[in-house]
């Protein structure tokens, strides 16, 4: 179920930094009623071999704003909207729940009203859709080199690699919520991306390399309203690979 969010600030714009993903996220964690959910979801996840899912993404913040490059903030003027989705009915209908009994959050040390909370239940039922991504798409790999140091090499669109990642960790996402393998595969062509589509985005002292754009997907329908809930490619829950259906 995908949330729909639209907030604007109780005494005025709302200014964030301009990399304000943790802040989200740690929203997200204090908005859940339960502490058990919050705790399993940010502590255990759901697992597979050696990988941890939240099966959970969002969106980045939408609406009119102004971006100072100096300060390296961005302050939204008015209305704002923000986007949460997750495969998970609990956590849909507790984030949902207590946002509109709150009506009133803090953000960035800023009161916050809650103005609406849209709930959508999508089920794709094509076999191939056409996608835009609300938040920035990444893949990577992470090594060791010679002198023992890890370096993460993110991989573009472009790159050879890009769609087996994206279907690699597809497959373990699914198979860590369903404890089944998928029986389709997930195939993943950019449509119109471009450089400036890239994105560095720093989530707390990480500095991490995604991509928006627009792409085609292919898989079965089932396969590709499950990705819709859960975000393509990988740190969903820190607010990376969230799309929309384009038309929509």
């Amino acid at each position: 179920m995908r949330l729909t969010i639209t907030m604007n600030g109780r005494q005025g714009p709302v200014s964030l930094p301009l990399h304000y993903q943790h802040l989200l996220q740690g929203l997200l964690y204090r908005s859940l009623e339960s502490k058990q959910l919050a705790t399993f979801l940010h502590e255990i996840g759901f697992r597979h071999e050696k990988r941890s899912f939240k099966l959970f993404t969002f969106s980045r913040l939408f609406g009119r704003h102004e971006v100072d490059r100096v300060k390296k903030t961005i302050r939204f003027l008015d209305e704002f909207q923000w986007h949460i989705d997750t495969i998970l009915p609990e956590l849909t209908e507790q984030l949902g729940q207590q946002l509109l009994l709150r009506r009133e959050i803090w953000l960035y040390d800023q009161p916050v009203e809650v103005k609406s909370v849209k709930m959508d239940k999508v089920e794709i039922r094509q076999s191939t859709i056409e996608v835009a991504m609300l938040s920035p798409l990444t893949v990577y790999s992470t090594y060791e080199t010679i002198d023992r140091r890890k370096k993460t090499h993110f991989f573009g669109p472009n790159d050879e690699v890009f769609p087996h990642l994206i279907e690699l960790n597809f497959r373990h996402k699914y198979q860590a919520y369903y404890g089944v393998p998928p029986v389709e595969r997930l195939s993943i062509q950019p449509v119109h991306v471009h450089q400036r589509h890239r994105v560095v985005t720093l989530f707390k002292d990480m500095y991490i390399t995604g991509w928006l754009g627009h792409y085609r997907l292919s898989s079965s329908p089932e396969q590709l309203t499950f990705l819709y809930h859960v975000g393509l490619g990988s740190r969903n829950s820190q607010g990376f690979g969230m799309f929309c259906l384009t038309g929509k």
